[in-house]
């Protein structure tokens, strides 16, 4: 019985052992590299071995495929290459719509190719291709990795084929004579959803890669001279009107750029990237909200020096590089600086970078070092008398910013870092320094995890009275957990705290400080389809804050609770809710330190659907609905339809509308002639309408337009003085006006032509309109007429760039 048990014991465990990860795979080195071409009949792959044993990951996790897989790798001195084979019984019905590179989007069947080249089993490469040809790439560390690599599909009667080439110089890896990678290959078939790997992964996972199987024994190769060099040119025109004393102007102007953006690898870990001369011209437009808060909208950064390669950087949100060209510090006072007479001829809106540096990478022993080094020049407005005569007064100054990062990898995925910011700025400007540090441990098994953070900020400010003298103003904060990450039961404890001097403004994301923030998670997921669901998850979460100071509590303390259901017909289900039930005091919302107002218990719920994506036509919508809890004076209403027609495989049309109503709405609205912090009572209505359409007219060739139109009004009904207690007493004094009629209005209309790899010429074309009235226009055509009629930015440009890859231009050289 005791030998029966041990042997079920012993197969049990190799089964578990083949399922989750021990798979292993020794490539060919090869002299003849394939054609990549799509075929798989080039000599290379004839004595490669096989990869056919692919286990279902999605639905059913471990059963069988659907369909069968081939797979094979070989290397050479220059790079990795594979080659599959996707058999299917029905080619006819595999999806293959066409798109733009690292669209992941796209409703067609993909395969996936992803390498860990450092085995430390916390970051690794992946490369995707579908069955179109659309490429996808990305870093476990850095979702904006962009590599210059090649690759190509074909589909036959009993499947579909693709080849991939990844050469070393798009990649890192150790220099030692005989390496071991993490490796994992993976299908998708997207008609049914299903999902096939090389070496499964359990979904209750935190850390996938310690399942992924190993390529073994890959020989004396080098990573190569790693130099690169994409020049560019530029052509801008742009047409800006204004409105002056009643009278519409135009302005017309032109410009052109040359630069460049250079990559270098000083050796097998580090890269120094540097831009010369930028040009953001083409940058694509922000979604603009009117902020009456007294928190700050935060944008994505779209400028492509500042999407790639900056994971190292981004530690405990201590760098937002959309501070590096910021709307100058002096552009919005500039209306109040001017005398009698003077209008202003130029005010720009963003300072201008001069150049910028990164140098990053990883060595050996797993430790990351990061240095960013980025200069903007002065900002200067220009301003005319009655006399035509012009002054120039500076808005923003010389300015140096500087990132040092340091970051190591230990076992079981845990890591621990140093990050130092520094922004120096001159004319007597503020300059700032903050330094953080922090860890995260996780047990062997990667189920538990502890994490850390602690920041120490300084602002050196100018004191006027004593030459080159400073004041240094110090803060902190500090973040502590532990949390469960892996299994159907999760949870999680921790405790932040910031105190009120701590300030990360001058290069991170702004933090509303002084506070002491406790919270507490649990979630319940299901990974595996049931009768009714595919899979679910569920989070409760209870956050409990204060103020360190006086130890009252401020907004913010809250129970939540979150669901994402997945059924069996693909349709999927959001649900939840948030309640604050408890009377709070805000100490930001009166604008003047030491002050604080009240703040009433509220609740929202909210229920939403997504249709099947994998159809033609998707559909989705969500509604929220909100009211303040013991004072129920008219619900707050969200509802966001949305609709994306897949026409066919060339031609896709979004459309999303977002409708907010708030009839009563709380809150800041000014400061009257005392200083007294004036609140009102207003209704706040929002409607966005957002349209997206794609044409492709092969995959390195597409147009598409971006179009969004954002609508917010603000009605105040009565303006209430806020008391020494914190609560309000209604006023008739105040008579000021503080109604208004925003409008933004964009336009992007792009093509774009990749005409080699890494190269690319694009044509753009804008249209930009931001107006703000005191009358407020209610209804909707004529709001939009009128937002037509206002002033408006047009501008079209032409950019050029050109990739030059010097092992790219070795390699071919020698073959004539």
């Amino acid at each position: 019985m005791r030998f029966y048990l041990i042997t079920i014991l012993f197969l049990l465990s190799n089964m578990l052992h083949a399922q989750y990860g021990g798979k292993s795979y020794t490539p060919l080195k090869v002299t003849a590299a394939p054609k990549i071409d799509g075929y798989l009949n080039d000599d290379a792959w004839k004595n490669a071995a096989v990869i056919d044993d692919f286990i279902m990951y999605r639905p059913v996790e471990g059963n069988a495929p659907t369909q069968r897989t081939e797979v094979k790798l070989v290397y050479d001195d220059y790079g990795i290459y594979v080659g599959a084979m996707l058999k299917d019984t029905s080619p006819d019905s595999i999806l293959h719509e066409l798109g733009v590179r690292d669209d992941n989007a796209i409703t067609a069947d993909l395969f996936r190719f992803g390498i860990d080249p450092y085995n430390k089993e916390q970051d690794c490469y992946i490369f995707e291709v579908y069955v179109s040809g659309v490429q996808i790439d990305s870093r476990t560390l850095d979702p904006t990795y962009n590599g210059v690599w090649q690759s190509a599909t074909r589909i036959h009667d009993n499947g579909w084929s693709v080849e991939i080439c990844i050469p070393y110089s798009a990649i890192r890896f150790p220099d030692t004579p005989v390496q071991t990678w993490g490796m994992q290959f993976a299908r998708d078939i997207a008609r049914n959803h299903e999902y096939d790997q090389w070496s499964l992964t359990p979904k209750n996972v935190n850390n996938v890669l310690p399942y992924w199987g190993k390529l073994k024994d890959i020989k004396n190769i080098r990573s190569p001279l790693r130099l690169s060099l994409t020049p560019f040119a530029s052509f801008y025109y742009e047409q800006a009107q204004s409105d002056i004393n009643g009278k519409r102007t135009t302005n017309d102007s032109y410009s052109y750029n040359f630069g460049a953006d250079l990559k270098y690898g000083i050796d097998e870990k580090f890269t120094l990237g540097v831009t010369l001369l930028p040009d953001f011209s083409q940058v694509q437009s922000d979604n603009k909200v009117k902020n009456i808060s007294y928190q700050e909208v935060t944008y994505n950064d779209n400028r492509p020096f500042f999407q790639e390669g900056t994971d190292l950087f981004s530690r405990d949100n201590l760098f937002y590089s959309r501070r590096i060209g910021q709307t100058p510090a002096g552009f919005y006072s500039m209306p109040y600086r001017i005398g009698p007479g003077e209008v202003i001829r130029e005010n720009p809106s963003i300072s201008k970078l001069i150049n910028a540096v990164k140098l990053s990478g990883r060595n050996n022993n797993g430790m990351g070092i990061g240095l960013f080094n980025a200069i903007t020049g002065n900002t200067y407005a220009e301003i005319e008398d009655s006399t035509g005569k012009r002054k120039k007064v500076l808005t923003e100054p010389l300015t140096n910013y500087n990132i040092v990062v340091f970051d190591q990898q230990l076992k079981n995925n845990s890591s621990v870092y140093f990050i130092n910011t520094n922004v120096i700025r001159d004319k007597k400007y503020d300059d700032a320094n903050v330094t953080g540090t922090g860890f995260t441990f996780c047990n062997k098994k990667q189920s538990q995890a502890v994490d850390a953070t602690f920041s120490f900020s300084q602002k050196f400010s100018n004191t006027d009275s004593v030459l080159n003298t400073f004041s240094d103003l110090m803060g902190y904060k500090y973040f502590i957990g532990t949390r469960r990450i892996s299994g159907k039961f999760q949870w999680g404890v921790s405790q932040t705290m910031i105190n009120r001097t701590f300030d990360s403004r001058d290069l991170g994301y702004y933090i509303v400080n002084n506070l002491l923030k406790n919270r507490a998670y649990v979630a319940f997921n299901v990974y595996e389809p049931t009768k009714t669901y595919r899979q679910t998850y569920n989070t409760l979460t209870f956050d409990y804050m204060l103020n360190p100071v006086t130890g009252k509590m401020i907004p913010g303390t809250q129970v939540s609770f979150d669901n994402y259901t997945e059924f069996l017909n693909y349709w999927s289900l959001t649900a939840g809710g948030l309640m604050a039930p408890f009377k709070s005091f805000d100490y930001n919302e009166p604008r003047v330190s030491g002050r604080f107002s009240r703040s009433f218990g509220m609740f929202y719920v909210y229920a939403g659907f997504n249709s099947n994506t994998r159809r033609a036509v998707a559909l989705n919508c969500n509604l929220t609905i909100g009211n303040f809890i013991g004072h129920f004076l008219g619900e707050n209403y969200i509802v966001t339809p949305g609709i994306r027609y897949r026409v066919n495989d060339r031609l896709t049309f979004k459309y999303n509308l977002e409708y907010n109503w708030d009839p009563q709405n709380f809150g800041f609205a000014n400061f009257d002639e005392y200083g007294n912090s004036i609140y009102g009572s207003r209704k706040m209505f929002t409607l966005t309408n957002t349209l997206n359409a794609k044409y492709i007219f092969k995959n390195d060739m597409s147009l598409s337009l971006n179009a969004r139109h954002y609508w917010n009004t603000c009605s105040y009904r009565h303006y209430f003085i806020l008391q020494e207690n914190g609560d309000f007493k209604a006023t008739d004094t105040y008579t000021e006006n503080n109604d208004f009629n925003y409008n933004v209005f964009n336009i992007d209309l792009i093509y774009l032509w990749q005409f080699a790899p890494g190269s690319s010429l694009s044509f753009v074309y804008k249209n930009a309109i931001e107006t703000q009235a005191a009358n407020i226009t209610h209804d909707i055509s004529d709001n939009f007429r009128q937002t037509l009629e206002s002033p408006q930015t047009n501008s079209i440009s032409l950019k050029v760039l050109y990739y030059l890859d010097y092992q790219y231009i070795r390699k071919h050289s020698r073959k004539y």
